[in-house]
């Protein structure tokens, strides 16, 4: 009589997570050291690095230490491609992921998940530089079927998070595809309408010269509001007091900045603005009669007479015009009762 042995159940839970553990940490490692390398918690990165880092949402790297039970860990980082991490739920997988140094989430993370056969109930936790827990929360995987599909997983604290640990559901499979930060954190990217930790404004684009630069700095001479997106609006230096014109000169307001130009009467830059000599240069139209004297901005025409039919309007002889309601250039109108005699309004 043949006795049949039944393998027990516990082997089983052994051979599968043996399997889980070559598909996280075995040919996935050598994809590794091309695609990604992971930095110590604490390390410090160049420069270059950083800036190379900088500009997108989704995961950078897998933390190989955090992986658990996780076929094809690398999968999951990225932005969804189709291609995803596989939870062996059974086994309680964990996937540790790193946002990116530069790159700290902000905002509610969305997942991407796909090929689950029963609603899936995945657990999250937000992490800081130093792995402490910031949060956690509940990924609700609930659609089924083929193609990928996402689902979004709260945070509201205010500070940001350098990882994020998914584990899976009791008794469930399923695939990891991406993590993205849907807050516009520090790697938010220039130009998409929404502000990130980097950077002072956004307005949906990177063209400079309307307040907002193309490195989306605030340019001189504007002020932004808002954040998604930022609206600019240019200062009016000459209104607010902020002009550094000559007391001598005459403001003018131009996108982002101001000019000045000197009054009549002075000369220089608009910055710096000098008397002009009238009496000196020769500008001055005093008659021959006359004595000049230099004002501020202006001259005077002092003493002498004026022959007729002129009279002297500030200084100077102005021929009176022919219209009786009018005095000249002196400005005097006469009303209707009097008439306009060598400049003065006398009745007629």
């Amino acid at each position: 009589m043949k006795t049949r042995r039944v393998t027990p159940l516990w082997r089983w839970l052994s051979a599968a997570l043996a399997f889980g553990m070559m598909g996280a940490c075995g040919p996935e490692l050598e994809q590794e050291s091309l695609v990604s390398e992971e930095v110590p918690v604490g390390a410090e990165v160049g420069a270059d690095a950083v800036s190379a880092m900088a500009g997108d949402r989704y995961a950078d790297a897998v933390v190989q230490r955090g992986v658990f039970a996780v076929l094809n860990p690398n999968n999951a980082v990225g932005a969804p491609d189709g291609n995803a991490a596989t939870f062996l739920g059974l086994l309680g997988g964990s996937l540790l992921l790193d946002m990116g140094l530069g790159e700290e989430g902000t905002g509610p993370l969305r997942i991407y998940y796909q090929g689950i056969s029963l609603a899936v109930i995945a657990q999250v936790e937000f992490l800081r530089a130093d792995m402490s827990i910031i949060s956690t929360g509940q990924a609700n995987l609930l659609d089924l079927g083929l193609g990928t599909h996402s689902t979004l997983v709260p945070f509201s604290s205010a500070t940001p998070y350098r990882y994020v640990r998914l584990r899976g559901g009791l008794a469930s499979l399923y695939g990891l595809d991406a993590v993205e930060d849907t807050g516009g954190g520090a790697g938010a990217t220039c130009g998409d309408g929404r502000v990130g930790a980097s950077e002072q404004c956004d307005d949906g684009n990177r063209v400079p010269g309307d307040g907002c630069s193309s490195a989306c700095h605030v340019e001189p001479g504007y002020t932004c509001q808002g954040t998604q997106p930022s609206v600019c609006h240019d200062v009016n230096e000459c209104m607010n007091g902020t002009a550094q014109c000559s007391v001598n000169a005459f403001c003018t307001n131009t996108p982002g900045s101001y000019t000045c130009t000197c009054r009549p009467g002075y000369s220089g830059n608009g910055w710096t603005c000098q008397d002009i000599d009238e009496c000196v240069n020769g500008t001055a139209a005093c008659n021959p009669s006359q004595v000049c004297v230099n004002t501020p901005g202006g001259y005077d025409c002092v003493g002498g007479s004026c022959p007729a039919p002129s009279v002297q309007c500030g200084g100077q002889c102005v021929e009176v015009s022919s219209d009786v309601n009018n005095c000249g250039a002196c400005g005097v109108v006469c009303p209707a009762a009097k008439t306009c005699s060598s400049g003065v309004c006398v009745l007629g």
